[in-house]
């Protein structure tokens, strides 16, 4: 049975060292020009800082103590986030979505990770919205999403500034019961490996349920 709870303290990819990850990351950053990163990122540099827009808030990297944390709050952001983050910064080469989209399992390595990718993301969706998706809708609005015009409610969520996350979701009746999906953007495996891919769905999905409770 699926166990909604569970997400308040989800169950991210393994990684064999997340403090690594983000250690080898940094030094990835340090090698470039943070005005470059921060334009082809579609970020900002401010002082000594990149401020990266995700989904309704920002987070900022302080160039010269490594720190990442919330702006608005000034919180250390998690060191998955920041994880996330310092691959997206690394990766931006300046295109931009293209609007075409693809399921996780399309991408390179995708299909090993697709069950709990599934588990987490589209069937979290239709357990939880299936019945009534306009809470969905709400939410997303919320997190400044986009409303698409597809399923019975459709929303996209701009995760980073070029890494959209699309959920789709069609109503469940007596019949048949409620399906959904996760999409991405055919250019998210510039940005993302597909285990930085499946942190970014399920936490997207996460985000939802917490904006459609609060």
């Amino acid at each position: 049975m699926l166990n909604i709870k569970d997400l308040s303290s989800p169950e991210l990819p393994t990684q064999d060292n997340y403090e690594q990850a983000l250690r080898i990351g940094l030094e990835i950053f340090d090698r470039r020009d943070p005005g470059r990163v921060a334009e082809k990122a579609r970020a900002r540099l401010v002082g000594r800082s990149i401020i990266i827009p995700y989904l309704d808030r920002e987070i900022a990297l302080n160039v010269d103590t490594h720190r990442f944390s919330f702006t608005e709050t000034d919180e250390e952001a998690p060191t998955w986030l920041a994880i996330l983050a310092i691959h997206y910064l690394n990766n931006a080469d300046g295109r931009h979505p293209t609007g075409r989209l693809k399921h996780f399992r399309e991408f390179k390595d995708g299909h090993f990770y697709e069950p709990a990718f599934n588990r987490r993301t589209k069937d979290i969706l239709a357990s939880v919205f299936g019945l009534d998706p306009a809470p969905m809708t709400t939410a997303a609005e919320k997190l400044k999403g986009k409303l698409l015009q597809t399923g019975d409610a459709a929303v996209e969520l701009s995760y980073f500034p070029c890494v959209p996350i699309t959920c789709i979701l069609w109503r469940g009746d007596e019949e048949f019961p409620a399906e959904a999906t996760v999409l991405f953007d055919e250019t998210a495996d510039t940005f993302f490996s597909a285990e930085d891919m499946a942190v970014a769905g399920q936490m997207a999905v996460l985000e939802l349920l917490k904006a459609s409770r609060g």
